[in-house]
């Protein structure tokens, strides 16, 4: 058990019980885990913020029906910014409702942010959903396979071989750019 499961297992009670004090450790433990997930996501720093503070939101509210440990409350904390970061990818990939003719067209890759190697940032956003989701869990965040598998409600093994292509996919994206600069 790492040191931050143990400490979240100090505090799950407290969030069940709505405290304070509880959130605001939970949230200087997890936030900036959290937002590095969400900017490997979705590419943009302000929408991974926004997502992150919105999934705080959520667990006050579903904060008394919070069930398990430390290791289901970090679970279900990157389960919320996931599905978040998704609606946020969905709503970019609809068609605006206002005109935009004037707007200059843009390749369907997020502008990459500050953190990120540009290279790096664009090579992310040609994986899919899911191909980013798991390396950004894995090489940004740090989460180990059965963390990863918690958080995305999957097992083990299955996360191991989508992170292995993810990687492979990763490596050639950017080797390709290496060689046509």
């Amino acid at each position: 058990m790492t040191a931050r499961n143990r400490d979240l297992d100090e505090w799950v009670d407290g969030i069940r019980a709505r405290s304070d004090s509880a959130f605001r450790a939970v949230y200087l433990s997890m936030a900036n885990d959290l937002v590095s997930f969400a900017i490997g996501m979705l590419g943009d720093r302000r929408a991974a913020e926004d997502t992150v503070q919105q999934a705080f939101v959520e667990l006050v509210n579903a904060a008394p029906g919070l069930r398990g440990d430390g290791r289901s409350l970090q679970a279900w904390l990157y389960r919320s910014v996931r599905y978040g970061c998704l609606d946020e990818i969905r709503r970019r990939q609809r068609k605006p409702e206002t005109p935009s003719a004037h707007l200059p067209e843009r390749a369907g890759v997020p502008e990459p942010d500050h953190d990120l190697d540009p290279d790096l940032a664009v090579a992310l956003a040609q994986l899919t959903d899911r191909q980013r989701e798991l390396v950004v869990l894995r090489h940004v965040v740090g989460l180990d396979g059965h963390e990863i598998a918690a958080a995305t409600r999957s097992n083990r093994a299955a996360v191991y071989a989508a992170l292995g292509r993810a990687e492979r996919r990763l490596r050639a994206l950017l080797d390709a750019k290496e060689s046509n600069p």
